[in-house]
């Protein structure tokens, strides 16, 4: 294997250095300490196949360090030293002495690269070819506590196991500090000149004001716009059948469908609008094509700037100039509403006790963040960061969910009898209270969540020192918690790649509280998770009530653009139940 022959290289280069400056018998200490350092060993069955990707598929970050390794290669020919592979402790074993942090295991490799290091974005660095397959990889060779190291500023350690993602959660401060997207601060601080490099890189006492502010607006809205919600969805329904062939199959392209249906969502939440993104024929459609191509646009090159190196901080790349133009454009359009929207407040002549009423029962999100007094700039950089990553976020789950219900027809139809059930009571009329009754419908959407989250990583700061698994961790590391690899353990989950929704109806049957968390952890979890699992659930039952929904080709998986996206098209077929 490619990387294994690697990495064993630089394991043995390692090697031959201790050699020279210590005895034999130190050697042989230092062999032993390793094994008992070694974490229980992780089923590679499930982890990695046999054959690795050809390194033609390497990202940049690999690829430049290939010099690097020949040269490597070559100062070790001469003299070479087999090293026993550490072997598993049982997982009873507790070392009650705390080992330093340099005794971490990890890949040896990058330190060879090291002046190249600052210039690769955190997620960058590990997202080789755009999936996790790197990190299971890294877990199975050095344990589930892996070290990459940083030499210049913060180490990035890596966790998969449930217990240590709750001691690093657990330990956090009233205002962790997790991970940002360095070009989407880049692009706001020096081409906007910004105030703040946007709600969702902000950090400390000013994440927790913006938190505090818009979470009551969030809540208020989710109530308030069910209905509308709803009708979109029925549109939505509309769209399908006007686009499916005769044998009820809709395009290839029907990821882009469910896109215009995740947007008019989108603005009918946060502008109180419907721009007509499912209607071919709306006046809209000019602005409506400009939106979809510039979203598409920003979401794809995001991803290509913030994999690899980070040349743009240089110079402006042809990738950061089409990220920017498409950023443009969104801006420009979120400014437009928010000057229309403080406008609409400003010369307003109700009085104020009915403003508190239209506030409550009638505004738009957007309203209430202004009434809210959250500063326009935030505004707007909160609402870019919710269209290119949390509208994307949910077309995608939904993508997903759809294809686990189609691949299981028996969930499928257990799902379409508690949706009867559950509307016949109310005249077919969804309601936030039908959609809470909904339990089964809930395990499916948690269920699809567990095996394709939106995001397979969260990060943290370190505010203070810990420890995980025997060592000492420092205060300042960037820990990185695979919480895609955590939900799909055989130990935590009976048959992990299976869609098996009834374990989520028994509470006892899956696992700890930490193995599954889709939307992060505490404040700094996902800001807009009630409003984009209730939109799923309004999408899910009523496609569902409508159609049996069929998949006939090849199984869809997940690649990461910043967020996990099918790797194939959505060519589903929607059959009418009636």
């Amino acid at each position: 294997m490619y990387y294994s022959t690697q990495f064993g290289v630089a394991a043995r280069h390692l090697s031959l250095q201790i050699l020279r400056n210590r005895s034999t018998t130190k050697l042989a200490d230092t062999l032993a300490a390793t094994k008992e350092r070694k974490c229980v060993s992780i089923n590679s069955n499930d982890i990695i196949t046999a054959s690795m990707t050809p390194p033609h598929l390497m990202s940049a970050t690999v690829t430049k360090a290939m010099p690097l390794l020949e040269t490597a290669n070559s100062e070790i020919v001469a003299e070479s030293l087999e090293i026993s592979t550490p072997k598993a402790v049982p997982r009873a074993y507790v070392d009650k002495t705390l080992r330093p942090f340099e005794e971490i295991p990890g890949p040896a490799i990058l330190k060879l690269w090291e002046k190249y290091w600052r210039y690769v974005p955190l997620l960058g660095r590990l997202s080789w070819n755009r999936n996790v397959t790197p990190i299971k990889y890294l877990f199975d060779q050095y344990g589930c506590v892996v070290r990459i190291n940083g030499p210049f500023v913060n180490d990035i350690v890596m966790i998969h196991r449930p217990e240590h993602i709750a001691e690093v959660l657990r330990q956090e401060s009233k205002s962790p500090i997790r991970s940002g997207i360095d070009i989407l601060q880049h692009y706001r601080l020096n081409h906007c000149k910004y105030r703040s490099a946007g709600a969702f890189s902000l950090q400390g006492s000013e994440w927790l004001k913006i938190k505090e502010k818009i979470d009551q607006p969030l809540q208020e809205t989710i109530s308030d716009y069910t209905g509308k919600l709803s009708s979109v969805c029925d549109e939505f329904i509309k769209r399908i059948r006007n686009i499916r062939n005769r044998q009820d199959e809709v395009p290839a392209n029907f990821h882009q469908e469910l896109t215009a249906w995740g947007m008019e969502c989108f603005y009918g939440i946060m502008f109180d609008s419907r721009l007509g993104f499912l209607d071919p024929t709306s006046n809209s459609a000019s602005e409506v094509t400009k939106i979809i191509d510039a979203l598409n646009t920003a979401h794809t090159y995001m991803s290509r700037c913030e994999t690899g190196f980070q040349v743009w901080r240089f110079f402006e790349t042809p990738f950061a100039k089409k990220l920017f133009t498409a950023c443009d454009v969104l801006d420009e359009i979120i400014g437009k509403y928010i000057h229309q929207t403080q406008n609409k407040l400003q010369t307003s002549s109700l009085s104020k006790q009915e403003k508190l009423t239209n506030e409550k029962r009638h505004s738009s999100l957007l309203e209430r963040m202004l009434i809210q007094r959250i500063h326009p700039d935030d505004i707007s950089t909160l609402i870019m960061d919710t269209i290119i990553l949390g509208v994307q976020a949910v077309i995608n789950c939904e993508a997903f969910l759809l294809y686990f219900l189609a691949k299981n027809p028996r969930v499928q139809r257990r799902l379409y009898d508690e949706i009867i059930s559950i509307l016949s009571k109310t005249g077919s009329v969804m309601t936030k209270k039908s959609l809470d009754d909904m339990l089964y419908l809930k395990a499916c959407i948690k269920e699809s969540l567990r095996l394709r989250p939106a995001f397979p990583y969260l990060t943290r700061l370190l505010s203070s020192p810990i420890s995980l698994h025997g060592y000492m961790i420092p205060k300042g590391t960037f820990v990185i918690m695979a919480n895609q690899i955590t939900s799909q353990r055989e130990e935590h989950f009976e048959d992990p790649e299976k869609y098996r929704p009834e374990r989520w109806l028994n509470q006892n049957e899956h696992g700890q509280e930490y193995t599954c968390l889709p939307f992060g952890y505490g404040v700094r979890s996902c800001l807009g998770k009630d409003i984009a699992e209730t939109q799923m659930m309004l999408i899910t039952a009523t496609l569902i009530k409508e159609f049996m929904v069929e998949y006939d080709y090849a199984d869809i998986q997940s690649r990461f653009f910043m967020v996990n996206v099918p790797d194939k098209p959505l060519r589903f077929r929607f059959i009418d139940r009636n």
